[in-house]
């Protein structure tokens, strides 16, 4: 069912902006790209652990800090709106009752809405954006194994500011909360962990317009 829904979603959103672009309401927009790393931090949690669906106990998941690494292809359709497909990779080491990692691949439609710009001479953005998507999480278990689920409903929150140093190149940094409807994790020998997965993230990068 997550998957049906991440589906349609993202399919609806893709045709209400195709859909818009066709009408002529977005003229005299431009193609950008951009890439983009920084910090993560997925918050802990208590994971409960089952075997064949019953559950047999339950333990603290606990995050080192980490990091996120990721690229975006995007269009602006006015001024102020804009859409990106964007891919983004965390990871980050688990402590507290399961040491190991845990790591999450997410592709990502966002809609960023852009502020009117700042400055002597209009070279400070600040935006703010939604994303909605599909992602995989998989946590490994020091001596036990690893755990992932695969095709999760994935959502974001994004708030940043640019710095345009030419009329192509921008500098920009964010700030962003991401989740990921993980609910159960599939692992060896019939076991599974329900655990849900958000990060805060503190990105920096870089964007080139066309």
């Amino acid at each position: 069912m997550r998957k049906l829904l991440a589906t349609v979603a993202l399919a609806s959103f893709a045709a209400s902006a195709g859909g818009a672009h066709a009408q002529g309401l977005f003229a005299g927009g431009q193609w950008y790209v951009k890439g983009f790393g920084g910090a993560t931090w997925p918050s802990g949690e208590t994971a409960k652990v089952k075997f064949d669906g019953t559950p047999v106990g339950t333990g603290d998941l606990d995050y080192d800090t980490g990091y996120v690494l990721g690229a975006a292809v995007g269009y602006d359709f006015t001024a102020n709106v804009a859409f990106e497909l964007e891919y983004a990779y965390r990871k980050a080491d688990t402590s507290g009752d399961t040491e190991g990692d845990g790591s999450a691949n997410a592709f990502m439609l966002n809609a960023l809405y852009n502020f009117n710009p700042l400055g002597a001479y209009g070279q400070i953005q600040p935006y703010v954006g939604l994303g909605l998507g599909v992602a995989n999480y998989e946590l490994h278990a020091n001596g036990f194994g690893d755990f992932k689920t695969d095709g999760d409903l994935a959502y974001q929150a994004i708030g940043g500011v640019s710095y345009n140093l030419t009329p192509q190149w921008s500098l920009l940094g964010e700030v962003r909360w991401f989740a990921i409807d993980t609910g159960r994790l599939d692992g060896p020998g019939g076991f599974s962990i329900d655990t849900d997965y958000q990060t805060f993230d503190f990105l920096v990068g870089a964007s080139y317009s066309f």
